[in-house]
C-alpha cells in the first residue's frame, strides 16, 4: 500500500437492530499518527475501529485505507495492511502454543516457513514472551496475553495498528510493559481507550466522539485541558 492514511467520508452505520452507531463522521489519519479514540461506551469508538478493518461495512459513505477502499471485496487486502489488537487477547488466542498463535497469521499468509519463523521470532522477542513460546495462552498472566495478541499482529506486519482498550483489567506493571511496548512500535496506531493517561503519553492527537458523532478532533493537550468538553463528552478530567 502505498500510504498509509485512514480517511473516513461521511461514514454511517446502523446495526441490525436499527441502533444508529455512527452519524456521518468524517476525518483522516495520517500515516505515522498516534490517535486515541475518546468516549463513553456507546460513543462509536469499537464500531470505527470495525470498519477499519473490514469487519464491518459503512451503511452509508466510505472507509479508505491508503488508496483502497474498504469493502467486502477488498477485505483480505485490508486485514493484511491492518492489525487489530481486539479488547479481550483471549479472543486471539486459540491454538496450543504461543508459538502456533503468534504464527497463524503469517501462516494464512501463505508465507515460506523460514519467512514465518523469522516473524514469528522477531515478534515474541519484541514483546519479551520468547522464553514462554512453547506454553499455552492459558499458562500465561493478563499482562502476558496483552503482550501476545500484540504478538499476534505484529507477526503479519501491518501498516497501521489498532487496539480496543488495550490496558483493560492490567495491573500497574503489565500496563506499563505495554505502554512502553506500543512506544517501541513505529506503526499508525488508532486505539479506543478510557485510560486518559495511557492516550496523553502514546497520542499526539485526540478524538472524542459522543452518541456516534466526532465533538472534538485536536491534540491531547488541547483536549486535555478543556474541562468543560472532558465534562460534557462524559469522559471526565
Amino acid at each position: 500500500m502505498s500510504h498509509h492514511f485512514i480517511r473516513y467520508d461521511k461514514v454511517r452505520y446502523r446495526y441490525p437492530d436499527g441502533t444508529e452507531a455512527l452519524k456521518g463522521i468524517s476525518f483522516e489519519i495520517r500515516h505515522g499518527e498516534r490517535v486515541a479514540l475518546l468516549g463513553l461506551n456507546g460513543s462509536g469508538k469499537s464500531t470505527l475501529l470495525l470498519l477499519t478493518d473490514a469487519l464491518l461495512f459503512p451503511t452509508e459513505g466510505e472507509v479508505n485505507v491508503g488508496d483502497i477502499p474498504v469493502t467486502e471485496k477488498t477485505a483480505s487486502s485490508i486485514h493484511r495492511s491492518v492489525g487489530f489488537v481486539f479488547q479481550n487477547p483471549d479472543d486471539m488466542l486459540f491454538m496450543p502454543t504461543l508459538y502456533d498463535d503468534v504464527a497463524f497469521g503469517p501462516r494464512n499468509m501463505g508465507l515460506p516457513q523460514e519467512e514465518v519463523r523469522r516473524r514469528v521470532e522477531k515478534s515474541l522477542r519484541e514483546v519479551g514472551l520468547e522464553e514462554v513460546s512453547s506454553k499455552a495462552s492459558y499458562q500465561l498472566s493478563g499482562g502476558q496475553r496483552r503482550s501476545a495478541a500484540i504478538a499476534c499482529v505484529t507477526a503479519m506486519e501491518p501498516d497501521i495498528m489498532i487496539l480496543d482498550e488495550p490496558s483493560a483489567n492490567l495491573d500497574a506493571r503489565a500496563r506499563r510493559n505495554l505502554i512502553d511496548l506500543l512506544k517501541s512500535f513505529s506503526h499508525t496506531i488508532v486505539l479506543a481507550t478510557h485510560d486518559l493517561e495511557m492516550a496523553r503519553e502514546l497520542c499526539g492527537r485526540g478524538i472524542v466522539l459522543k452518541e456516534g458523532e466526532v465533538i472534538a478532533d485536536d491534540s491531547i493537550e488541547r483536549l486535555f485541558s478543556d474541562s468543560e468538553l472532558l465534562r460534557g463528552s462524559g469522559i471526565g478530567v
